[in-house]
């Protein structure tokens, strides 16, 4: 009995796959032509492409009429399955290879095919061809139709706060290798900006041709009205051609070959290539007086509200939240709290409300929900429903101002307890004894010390024990110092000038210890040697520049620039100077002119240090 189940269990799966594989392959049957090129020389060839989307079992379409042309060969068949976001598209290709006869325009007439009994035609796509170039090389290709960007938006006027969609696309001709794409978005100044979805990339046809197309979609919020402009944006790449070769020898013929030329790199050429597009002007218009509600505070959009509250039995004095949430079409950051309509203010205490915003959709506009969260107190046993809860906004589709009201949601309130009055004096008595003696009237309520003068201190508060405080310090010290130093040591990694600029003394001294031990021994030129290079090393970190650019005259002026004294930027290109040239003379000096320029050199890095 458990084999038949499993078998029948085996049986129902595989309907099941198949049933999902069917569905999953379900795809519009549609006949595209395409062409590599639609303007040409006669010297040039022609690649039609006829492709049937949909299936990989129909018969060939028909080959269209086209004047001015005469058929090389074809067709070459392809297949192609390809699974986006787990939906399986496949198509079959048919590419023909064309030459032209005649100059002039043609038009490459529809194509046909039956697939089941539906029948799909093509579109036509016109055709130029122009006269041959006299250059006998190879013509550069046409780069402003390979490759090229559009920047639009889905409305040319707005009003104020309304939802726009910027939208850049990138098209590059199909099968073309772009590399190092640098994009640089367009300026949105007086706009906010939330990003649409992810990038988006598909296949579009523009003059018969295949293009690929990268499109990044923004969602944009003017914030005044006017003219308002977008900038234009910018995108650079690098566009690789492969290069035809000559064959010169049985060796060139023999290693000549594609797949040679792909692994190597052989015959690439890469044209780097810079696309602007233009700027665009959006008409931004306020929003009308007409019909404005009181309770509107500047939301547009398309809006709707939900409401309830957590509990309906409730004592007087208890708090209640009321949830409101409002959802829809629109910059959702900006949306206000909904008004609460009182009959009297007395009956409900109310409290500011928290909000919480969420984005659900970014795919085609920005949809989200925003919640408040309101705490409300009723005051009195005679309420019976909640506050009455309106929202307003202005809606751009119909341009007229709409107001959501949500009806008073029942709630049961009683009398909370009784409270005690409480008797701060003692009725009877003489004013004497009422100063000096204080009555316990209410257990809970400790009596009022009247004789101040018995109170003495008990003691220096603990927090203000130096110990204590110490203590309580340390824990905080030791994480602000550690942040420093740990951020003192990655940027130490990171930044190289600042490395060189905080290890520069460091360096500097152990250039002149050298020149004290050669100072010592009496050897001039490692002397001078030593102090040129302490020198000249120090600035050059300081400044962040090579060694070889620590010159005189370049120094002088970096100091000068740093706002160092004319006095000790003379001081430090004399010195620069007179050390090379005592480094390569054979005048040395005495010994004691070379202490002398040891301390100078000191002197002068100790205040340099100072002040860079």
């Amino acid at each position: 009995m458990v084999k038949y189940v499993r078998y029948f269990s085996f049986l129902i799966g595989i309907v099941l796959i198949f049933g999902y594989v069917e569905k999953t392959f379900a795809q519009d049957i549609n006949l595209v032509a395409t062409v590599d090129r639609n303007v040409l020389t006669l010297n040039d060839r022609l690649q039609l492409t006829l492709t049937i989307n949909g299936t990989q079992d129909a018969n060939p379409p028909s080959f269209p009429s086209i004047d001015g042309f005469t058929l090389l060969y074809g067709p070459k068949i392809t297949a192609q399955t390809s699974i986006v976001n787990g939906v399986v598209s496949v198509s079959k290709g048919f590419t023909y290879v064309l030459q032209p006869t005649a100059k002039g325009k043609f038009v490459i007439g529809p194509s046909t095919v039956e697939y089941k009994g539906k029948v799909c035609t093509s579109s036509p796509i016109n055709v130029e061809v122009v006269d041959t170039p006299q250059s006998s090389q190879s013509a550069s290709p046409d780069l402003e139709k390979l490759v090229f960007v559009e920047l639009s938006t889905d409305k040319n006027e707005a009003y104020i706060y309304e939802q726009v969609v910027l939208s850049f696309k990138f098209y590059f001709q199909k099968g073309l290798p772009i590399s190092d794409i640098d994009y640089a978005a367009p300026a949105t100044k007086n706009f906010m900006e939330e990003k649409l979805g992810d990038q988006r990339q598909y296949e579009e046809i523009r003059g018969g041709i295949a293009y690929s197309v990268l499109e990044l979609r923004t969602a944009l919020f003017p914030m005044v009205s006017g003219e308002l402009a977008v900038s234009p944006a910018r995108l650079k790449c690098n566009l690789v051609i492969q290069q035809r070769r000559q064959q010169d020898t049985p060796i060139d013929n023999l290693f000549n070959d594609a797949f040679f030329d792909d692994f190597f790199g052989r015959g690439q050429k890469r044209y780097p290539m810079e696309r602007v597009t233009g700027a665009i002007s959006l008409k931004v218009k306020p929003l009308p007086d007409q019909g404005k509600p009181k309770d509107f505070n500047g939301a547009v959009g398309s809006f709707n509200m939900d409401a309830s509250i957590k509990t309906q039995h409730v004592k007087v004095g208890d708090p209640i939240t009321l949830s409101m949430s409002v959802y829809g079409d629109g910059n959702i950051q900006t949306i206000s709290e909904p008004l609460l309509v009182l009959n009297n203010e007395k009956d409900f205490k109310l409290y500011p409300a928290e909000s919480s915003t969420q984005i659900t959709n970014r795919d085609e506009v920005i949809r989200g929900r925003k919640v408040f969260s309101k705490v409300i107190e009723p005051q009195k046993t005679d309420l019976k429903f909640t506050p009455v809860i309106m929202f307003s906004f202005f809606d751009p589709r119909t341009g007229q101002y709409k107001t959501i009201t949500k009806e008073p949601m029942p709630i049961v309130v009683e009398a909370g307890e009784q409270e005690l009055p409480i008797q701060l004096t003692i009725s009877g008595g003489n004013a004497l004894l009422q100063k000096q003696q204080a009555q316990i009237l209410i257990k809970d309520i400790l009596p009022i010390m009247t004789n101040l003068s018995s109170l003495r201190n008990q003691g220096d508060s603990v927090y203000k024990n130096p110990f204590i405080i110490a203590c309580l310090s340390f824990p905080a010290i030791t994480v602000i110092a550690s942040f420093f130093i740990t951020r003192h040591k990655e940027r130490l990694q990171t930044d190289i000038g600042y490395a060189r600029n905080k290890r520069a003394h460091a360096i500097a001294k152990k250039r002149l210890a050298k020149a004290q031990f050669a100072l010592f021994n009496n050897t001039p030129a490692e002397f001078y040697s030593s102090l040129s290079r302490a020198m000249a090393d120090y600035l050059a970190d300081k400044f962040n520049i090579s060694a070889a650019s620590a010159s005189g005259d370049n120094v002088s002026v970096l100091l000068k620039q740093r706002g160092v004294g004319d006095d000790i930027a003379e001081d430090v290109s004399h010195c620069l100077t007179n050390f090379d040239y005592r480094r390569f003379s054979k005048d040395g000096g005495t010994k004691n002119e070379m202490d002398q320029s040891l301390k100078l050199a000191e002197q002068l890095i100790t205040k340099l240090e100072r002040q860079l």
